[in-house]
């Protein structure tokens, strides 16, 4: 990782007003704990309103401001409902972010917006379980990866199959996930419900895509 795009990092982090170790950075940027100390001091040195000490941790009080950036009520409202629903329905790595996100916009709003009392535009109830988190967590990897996916899967009938598969996208319908991906035990595209995939490994085998064998081939059916 750049220098450069290591303090980025660091701001992010330290913003929201929290608390964050040297040694939780060091952790999530893969650089030894001296580092993070050297570019702490860095930052402060060039105007960057960290406050902390060593053994204790770091956080920046003073608002970074955001590009011009400005939200109505109902578009915060929005913004919070989506949040909401990520935290909901998936997976831990993917909710963490979420609500850093919703930490670091409510460290830039201006006061009579973080104040307004309003009720929200909604309520979600749907969360996901742990396997299925974990499952999704997975899947997402291998996604980004472009690697293949290997699984056991138990369908509606309760028939168990083993299934190897190049993932193509994750697909939420409200209270189920699905994965889309072309089957090579079918020969063809197939959906899973993530819930009912036993046990996930991610093979090792990349795949390029290919001309019919995208997720945009996939939707062609149903037009």
């Amino acid at each position: 990782m750049r220098k450069i795009d290591r303090l980025f990092e660091i701001v992010q982090m330290l913003r929201g007003q929290r608390l964050r170790t040297a040694e939780f950075i060091a952790d999530k940027l893969g650089v030894s704990v001296r580092t993070v100390y050297r570019d702490i001091q860095g930052l402060m040195a060039s105007g960057v309103a960290i406050e902390g000490e060593r053994g204790v941790g770091y956080m920046i009080i003073q608002s970074i401001e955001l590009p011009p950036l400005s939200f109505t009520p109902l578009e915060l409202q929005a913004v919070k409902l989506g949040i909401e629903m990520v935290c909901a329905a998936a997976d831990e790595e993917v909710v963490a972010a979420a609500r850093e996100a919703g930490l670091k916009i409510n460290a830039v709003l201006p006061p009579d917006i973080t104040n307004n009392r309003q009720l929200p535009i909604g309520y979600i109830y749907f969360e996901s379980n742990t396997s299925t988190r974990k499952s999704l967590h997975i899947i997402r990897r291998a996604l980004v990866a472009k690697k293949k996916v290997g699984f056991s899967y138990q369908d509606q009938n309760n028939q168990k199959t083993k299934r190897l598969i190049i993932p193509l996208a994750l697909e939420c319908w409200g209270s189920v996930w699905t994965l889309v991906g072309w089957c090579e035990l079918r020969e063809d595209f197939r959906s899973f419900r993530v819930d009912r995939i036993q046990t996930n490994i991610i093979s090792g085998q990349e795949f390029a895509p290919e001309t019919g064998k995208e997720y945009r081939d996939y939707l062609r059916q149903f037009k």
